[in-house]
């Protein structure tokens, strides 16, 4: 019985002990509900995939819906880091559109870390792109 319990104890904590997990302190007025303006997370679980999302953001192409997480509100929010994920990058909406306008430079994930985002951190997609200028 002693094992059995001890089995079942050791799954429970598999499945919900040792998930990892940030803070993001969103400082900017996105998301605006009267602007329909949206934040979200986007997630890579490895180098080549950051360069598969850039290239495809730089083509045009959508972007994968389950690499990417909304975010609800402005101040902290506590993010759970997705299995195998290595970077994140912040992309906003100014307005109501189907492709972010704004977005974060890919970051190095830290479990336990405070992330601060500020307006000035965000800059246009055009010219993350290499399409602008």
């Amino acid at each position: 019985m002693k094992k059995i319990s001890l089995f079942f104890f050791s799954i429970l904590l598999a499945t919900t002990g040792f998930a990892e997990s940030f803070v993001l302190d969103n400082q900017t007025s996105y998301p605006d509900t009267n602007l329909k303006s949206k934040i979200a997370v986007q997630w890579a679980n490895s180098a080549k995939e950051v360069d598969e999302n850039n290239k495809a953001m730089i083509h045009g192409e959508p972007l994968t819906p389950n690499s990417i997480q909304n975010i609800s509100k402005s101040g902290k929010t506590t993010l759970t880091i997705p299995d195998k994920a290595e970077y994140f990058r912040i992309l906003a909406w100014s307005k109501n559109t189907e492709e972010p306008d704004l977005l974060t430079n890919w970051i190095d994930i830290v479990p336990n870390k405070t992330y601060t985002l500020e307006t000035d951190h965000l800059v246009p997609a055009v010219l993350m792109s290499g399409t602008g200028c």
